[in-house]
C-alpha cells in the first residue's frame, strides 16, 4: 500500500477537488485529506519525516523533490506557478491552455461517486458563473472576433488562431486576451439562452444581476448547488484559463447527477468517447438543438444521464493509472 496525502491550508480547496477527497482507495494508493488548519500540520509532520508522497495544494508546503511529492497548482495553469520555483520538474496544474507553452504537467481528476438521477419532472436549464468585465481593454478586439468565433466556438482554443492573428504579442498578453475572450463568449452565449429559454432557465451568480432581474444571488454550498445540478440540463462554458472537459465545475455538475452541456473542449473526444457529440457543442445552433431535444423527451435525458453515469465507470481505475505515472 502507497500513502498519499493531500496538504493544503485552507478548507475551501475540498471543494474544488469535489468527490477525489472521499475516495481512500485507488488500488494500491491510500489517499489522506491532511487538508485544513489543524490536519495541515499534520501534513508538514509527514513531510519532514518523509511519511508517504503529499500532493501539496499551491506549494503550501513546498515540495522540492519529486521523491516526495508534486505540488498541485489548482488556479490554473503554469503562470500560477511563482516564478523562481517554476523549473522545478513536480510542479502540476489543473488546466492546459494553447496560447502557452508549457502544459506538459497536468493532473486531471476524473469525476467520481456519481449520483444516479433522473431528470427532474420541470427540467431547468442551469447556469452558475460569472460573467463579463465591463472594464476590459480588450472588448474592442472581441468585436474584430467576435462574429468569426461564434460560428465557431473552439477556435479559441485553436493555436493556429492565436499565430495567426496575435503572434507579436507575449505569451502572457496572450493568455490574458484569451481568458478576456472565454468570459465575452460566455456572457454572448447567455444573453442569446436567456432570450430563448427566459423563465426555463436559471441564472446564479451575483454578476448576471446587472443584466438580468431574474438572476439568483451566487451560491458557495456545495451541498445546495448540487442539488440544484441534479437532474437538470446544467450547462458548462468550459473554464476561462484554458480547455479541458473535466476541472472542478465540470466535475462537480457530474458528481451530483446533472445533465451536463459542454462547449466541445480539446480533449472531448477523448473524455466524452461515444456520447460527445450529444452534450457538446461548438456553436449557437448546436447548443438550442441539443437543449431542445432535452426538454422534448425526457426519456431520451434520463437515457443520457445512464450514459453519462456509465461513461465514468471506471474512474477510480484511472485516477489509479494517473497516480501511477506521477509516483512511479
Amino acid at each position: 500500500m502507497k500513502l498519499i496525502y493531500f496538504s493544503f491550508r485552507y478548507r475551501h480547496r475540498e471543494k474544488e477537488l469535489n468527490n477525489f477527497l472521499k475516495s481512500r482507495f485507488y488500488g494500491s494508493f491510500l489517499l489522506l485529506n491532511l487538508g485544513g488548519p489543524f490536519r495541515y500540520l499534520l501534513s508538514k509532520i509527514f513531510s519532514l519525516f518523509k511519511i508517504g508522497k503529499a500532493i501539496s495544494c499551491d506549494g503550501r508546503p513546498l515540495i522540492k523533490k519529486k521523491s516526495n511529492g508534486i505540488n498541485f497548482w489548482m488556479r490554473g495553469t503554469y503562470l500560477n506557478i511563482p516564478k523562481d520555483i517554476r523549473s522545478l520538474n513536480n510542479n502540476y496544474v489543473t488546466i492546459a491552455n494553447p496560447v502557452l507553452k508549457n502544459n506538459d504537467q497536468v493532473f486531471r481528476i476524473y469525476p467520481l461517486n456519481i449520483t444516479k438521477s433522473k431528470v427532474q419532472n420541470k427540467i431547468q436549464l442551469i447556469y452558475a458563473s460569472k460573467t463579463i468585465n465591463k472594464n476590459s481593454k480588450n472588448l474592442l478586439l472581441w468585436e474584430k472576433y467576435k462574429i468569426q468565433i461564434m460560428n465557431n466556438f473552439t477556435l479559441i482554443d485553436d493555436i493556429n488562431f492565436w499565430k495567426k492573428n496575435f503572434s507579436e504579442n507575449s505569451e502572457k498578453d496572450n493568455f490574458f486576451l484569451y481568458t478576456d475572450f472565454k468570459t465575452y463568449l460566455r456572457h454572448e452565449i447567455i444573453l442569446n439562452l436567456k432570450k430563448k429559454y427566459n423563465d426555463k432557465m436559471i441564472l446564479i451568480g451575483d454578476d448576471w444581476k446587472d443584466y438580468f432581474d431574474d438572476a439568483k444571488n451566487s451560491i458557495f454550498n456545495v451541498k445546495k448547488l448540487k442539488n440544484i445540478y441534479k437532474g437538470n440540463i446544467c450547462l458548462d462554458l468550459g473554464s476561462t484559463l484554458g480547455s479541458v472537459s473535466l476541472y472542478s465545475r465540470s466535475n462537480q455538475i457530474i458528481e451530483s447527477g446533472g445533465l451536463i452541456v459542454q462547449i466541445k473542449q480539446n480533449d472531448a473526444d477523448e473524455i466524452w468517447k461515444k456520447i460527445s457529440n450529444k452534450i457538446t457543442f461548438i456553436n449557437l445552433n448546436e447548443l438550442i438543438k441539443i437543449i431542445d431535444n432535452m426538454f422534448i423527451d425526457r426519456t431520451y435525458c434520463d437515457v443520457l444521464l445512464s450514459d453519462i453515469y456509465n461513461n465514468f465507470k471506471d474512474s477510480k481505475k484511472v485516477m489509479e493509472n494517473n497516480l501511477n505515472k506521477i509516483f512511479n
